[in-house]
């Protein structure tokens, strides 16, 4: 399997703390939100991209063994451009992680144990419990497969999801019409389950005041011990 991290973007949300580094090379814990996230990956997947954009000059000699595809024109677009680009150079399955997740590895082994046994063909996705409203969503059906991804009363996606490699020319070719938007317009297009994350298991940070319960929860996540 592939680890995609998508960090091509500026996180203008974020102020200062994003000044000179995407929102992935924040510092947490003594470590980048990146270097916790390999942490994690690196004993599920064969091999890591990152994609990058915004001040991808002041990160690229501290991304270790990941492959980088820089976006120069990184504005134009939203994340779905990066995936985009990403999926061009693969051929396996892909898990897409957003530059701004941190998930325990009890996560990435419930999506992994999910899509190997779900049928051939079929994506996952990863969703935290209950529902909500004024923002971007998933949608699911009575048996948990998306059937929709936008401004409606759904789950919350958690930033992480794997692709199956035989889907991956039909999305590139589908991201290719939707460069503006967010990737996960592909999971109701494509067969994907929705698998529950625990959001004990989960950092997101989407603006300054994620920072603080970040720094205090994300070494616990990365090491596992969440509900310890």
């Amino acid at each position: 399997m592939h680890a995609v991290i998508l960090a091509a973007g500026e996180g203008s949300r974020m102020g200062p703390h994003t000044d000179e580094v995407p929102k992935a090379f924040l510092e947490l814990s003594d470590r980048t939100l990146y270097e916790h996230q390999r942490a994690v990956l690196d004993d599920h997947v064969d091999d890591v991209t990152i994609t990058l954009g915004y001040a991808a000059e002041h990160v690229l000699d501290r991304i270790g063994s990941a492959t980088a595809i820089v976006l120069d024109d990184w504005d134009d677009y939203d994340n779905a451009e990066s995936l985009r680009r990403a999926l061009r150079r693969v051929e396996d399955d892909v898990l897409v992680l957003n530059g701004d997740v941190v998930v325990a590895s009890t996560v990435v082994e419930t999506l992994s144990r999910r899509f190997r046994s779900a049928p051939a063909g079929r994506n996952v996705v990863g969703c935290l419990p209950g529902h909500q409203e004024g923002s971007t969503a998933i949608r699911c059906d009575d048996s948990g497969i998306v059937t929709e991804y936008g401004m409606v009363r759904g789950h919350q996606h958690a930033g992480i999801g794997i692709i199956d490699g035989s889907t991956i020319e039909a999305i590139e070719r589908f991201l290719s019409h939707h460069r503006e938007e967010w990737y996960p317009v592909v999971y109701p297009e494509f067969e994907t389950e929705m698998v529950a994350v625990d959001p004990n298991d989960h950092v997101e940070i989407n603006r300054p005041t994620d920072v603080v319960d970040a720094r205090r929860k994300v070494s616990s996540i990365a090491t596992g011990e969440a509900d310890a």
